[in-house]
């Protein structure tokens, strides 16, 4: 592929996967708002009802730029495979996780409640995981293909948008009518893992970027030669 080597191909692929990921679950969320609506806001209202669903869905987008602003930082002081690895763990383990959600029905209030801080980390982390992967590609990567692989990490998105759709027809196929609301929502939120534990193991064999180490060893000579004057004077 475009004569990358072995080690850039990880790279891209792991940082493909973790996107992919991200439009995996907010089109799984989006698929079965109406019945999150009935399961964690069971209002008189059916519309507010739906509001209020919506809006702990918009709570992920809002915590992105903060996720985005922290692992940013974190990847520029520890690495860029550090932060994908925290990122990808997290992200993925809030999918499943949601699956895992008590319903108003079984805990009352604190149903809504757990789903919307399920949401809140959900987007903290999706904001860390977009930002650290296009950073260590486009470190990795040569210059000459850096803008056709830089809109090959955007597809991932669209990616995880089919694959979503995919396994909602899978599961409501699996689990029709009264079976997919106790159990087969539940079942697509567990699925989230795989991709994760997929983009996880990829992750685990990249290497950092040579970008970064340089720069790293640049700041270390920097921090010697000021200690170093320090203690002559």
């Amino acid at each position: 592929m475009l004569g990358l080597t072995k080690q850039q191909k990880t790279v891209v692929l792991g940082s493909w996967l973790g996107w992919s990921l991200d439009g995996y679950d907010l089109v799984l969320m989006l698929l079965v708002i109406p019945l999150i609506s009935e399961l964690f806001f069971p209002l008189a209202d059916p519309t507010f009802a739906i509001l209020a669903t919506f809006a702990a869905y918009v709570v992920t987008l809002i915590m992105r730029p903060f996720g985005g602003a922290f692992f940013g930082n974190f990847g520029d002081k520890f690495g860029r495979k550090k932060s994908m690895i925290i990122t990808i763990m997290g992200f993925s383990i809030a999918t499943f996780a949601t699956g895992l959600l008590p319903t108003w029905e079984m805990v009352g209030l604190m149903a809504p409640i757990f789903l919307i801080l399920l949401r809140f980390l959900q987007g903290f982390f999706a904001g860390g995981e977009w930002g650290s992967g296009a950073v260590i590609t486009m470190e990795t990567v040569p210059k000459k293909h850096r803008g056709l692989l830089s809109g090959f990490l955007q597809s991932r998105f669209n990616f995880g948008f089919v694959i979503a759709a995919v396994v909602f027809q899978f599961t409501l196929s699996m689990f029709p009518a009264e079976q997919f609301a106790e159990i087969g929502w539940r079942v697509m939120f567990f699925t989230g893992i795989i991709p994760g534990l997929v983009a996880l193991f990829i992750r685990f064999k990249m290497s950092k970027s040579e970008a970064w180490l340089t720069k790293q060893k640049q700041t270390e000579k920097k921090i010697t030669y000021a200690s170093t004057a320090f203690f002559k004077t």
